[in-house]
């Protein structure tokens, strides 16, 4: 299977009976986007914007560590490749944001993928409850795309946004790169949001319980 021919139907399952449902084979949620901007900023004036931050960044991350997961177990991929590009599908169809991939660079022999993301929710839900802010502010999404990037190269991979509508840049865009790929003191800006290493041994013994 391709990622591009993921769909919605491909996905989503509805007990008949009520009550619950399925999303890439896991019981899922549906939630208004304003209740989630609305609890953002309630972390926000709670914790203030690095614990804010922390606590969305790993939630979109065990996300899309869990996510990968999912996708792998439940269809027969074409290559590992679609199997990497489903979890941008899955964000459009999800309508959290709709992914742009842009063209795979390569630097010291190591991929780097970029895409721009239009109509972020996130960036929508912080312009409307905080106001514009100074930095990148996509926290839960560019979680998830490490996460998901992680579990799939089984090796730590960091999600950077390099610009965002939520700080007043016409578009979103997103930069993709395994850990030691990237200037150390740029990653280490980031890296405290994350736990990377406890937070993935921690996902990988839930999944086997699950399983």
């Amino acid at each position: 299977m391709r990622a591009k021919d993921l769909e919605i139907s491909d996905l989503l399952k509805v007990d008949p009976e009520g009550g619950r449902i399925q999303f890439g084979n896991q019981r899922s949620l549906l939630l208004d986007a304003v209740a989630l901007g609305l609890l953002k900023k309630q972390l926000v004036d709670l914790l203030g914007f690095s614990g804010a931050r922390g606590v969305l960044t790993k939630f979109g991350y065990s996300h899309g560590w869990r996510t990968a997961d999912s996708l792998e177990r439940g269809f027969a991929w074409d290559d590992a490749g679609e199997w990497r590009r489903a979890g941008g599908r899955l964000h459009t169809l999800q309508g959290l944001v709709r992914v742009e991939a842009l063209p795979e660079a390569d630097v010291a022999g190591e991929p780097v993928a970029a895409s721009l993301w239009h109509d972020s929710y996130e960036a929508q839900q912080h312009l409307l409850q905080l106001g514009q802010a100074e930095e990148p502010v996509c926290w839960t999404l560019t979680g998830f795309a490490s996460g998901y990037m992680t579990r799939c190269h089984q090796r730590p991979v960091y999600a950077i946004e390099t610009g965002c509508v939520g700080k007043g840049d016409p578009v979103c865009q997103v930069e993709l790169r395994p850990k030691e790929s990237w200037e150390p003191e740029r990653l280490a800006l980031h890296l405290p949001f994350y736990e990377g290493e406890c937070l993935n041994a921690a996902l990988s013994e839930l999944t086997q319980q699950l399983h």
